[in-house]
């Protein structure tokens, strides 16, 4: 009987060795061989097509299925956006866009903004663009996708002609407005903040309202509104330079939005060399303001009372009027 017993618990040890020796096999055989950690890679480049477009980019395709461009303007931007006697929007730029439009097969839809408040709208995907006399900056180059430079610009002080100021000199103590968020108002803060009492105002429109009404002493404005302005108020204002420096307009997009601004700015440069975009400015300006921006290198940008002088006459605007919508 103790044989017999021996030999079962002989068998048994037998066994659990066996069983032991099998699941420590099967341990070491599953367990993952350990990898060396591999070298961080920096992230592979945003693939691009051809003209530089992020290859996701449907930015155009938007535009164009939904039949419209969205151009966000200051409707108190004479000559460049306003709205005229009738109600109705328009001006330099605005011609240029629906002409633009035209040739896409698409409307033009004019959406009037606050000016300090652009930003916003552009990036909530309220307008599709930003075109209304915006200068070129470098933040703005950094924060959003710019066309080429159409255009040239000063900043100006207009005043009444029987002002004590004859010249930038003589603005020191006086009331002077800008408009809100303009680089105007940015020039005033850095140039001229310890010499004159800055006034920050809406819209162009204020600016002018207090400046007749003797509340300011003047304005610091683009020059080729000062002097439409001037212009059409009997010539009764004198147009200082505000500084040596001169400025450029462009279209901002949304950074993303590289096939629309491509899209747009391939127009632009066709109309540009067909004479379409020159006989635009010769309607708004007597003159083509492209040409005069790129004539030397240091271009003093957009000066001279021959800017903006004369007034369009709305009855002679064949740009397809009727593509245009408000919002």
């Amino acid at each position: 009987m103790k044989c017999k017993m021996k030999s079962i618990l002989s068998v048994l040890a037998l066994f659990c060795c066996v069983s032991m020796t099998a699941c420590g096999g099967a341990n070491t055989s599953t367990a993952p061989a350990t990898s060396p950690t591999p070298a961080t890679q920096p992230p592979a480049p945003e693939e691009n097509t051809p003209d530089g477009e992020p290859a996701d980019d449907n930015s155009w395709e938007k535009v164009q299925k939904k039949g419209e461009f969205i151009m966000g303007l200051d409707s108190d931007f004479p000559p460049l956006g306003f709205t005229d006697d009738s109600g109705k929007i328009v001006g330099f730029e605005v011609d240029l866009a629906d002409e633009i439009c035209k040739r896409l097969n698409i409307s033009l839809v004019t959406h009037e903004i606050v000016w300090e408040e652009k930003e916003d709208d552009l990036s909530l995907g309220t307008i599709d663009c930003i075109w209304s006399g915006m200068s070129v900056t470098p933040e703005r180059e950094r924060t959003m996708c710019l066309s080429e430079p159409y255009m040239g610009n000063n900043i100006v002080f207009i005043v009444p002609a029987d002002s004590e100021i004859h010249s930038v000199a003589d603005v020191g103590g006086k009331t002077i407005g800008a408009q809100d968020g303009s680089t105007s108002e940015e020039l005033l803060e850095k140039e001229y903040n310890s010499k004159v009492y800055i006034t920050p105002l809406a819209d162009n429109n204020e600016l002018f309202r207090q400046l007749k009404l003797g509340l300011l002493d003047g304005v610091c404005v683009d020059s080729v509104v000062a002097n439409y302005w001037n212009s059409n108020n009997g010539g009764n204002y004198t147009v200082l330079n505000a500084t040596e420096d001169s400025e450029k307009y462009a279209i901002g997009f949304r950074k993303a939005d590289v096939s629309l601004r491509n899209k747009i700015q391939e127009t632009m440069d066709s109309m540009i060399a067909d004479g379409t975009f020159t006989g635009i400015s010769m309607k708004w300006f007597g003159t083509d303001v492209y040409a005069r921006m790129n004539e030397t290198a240091d271009n003093s940008g957009i000066e001279g009372e021959s800017l903006g002088s004369e007034e369009a006459d709305p009855s002679e605007d064949n740009t397809g009027d009727d593509e245009i919508t408000e919002e």
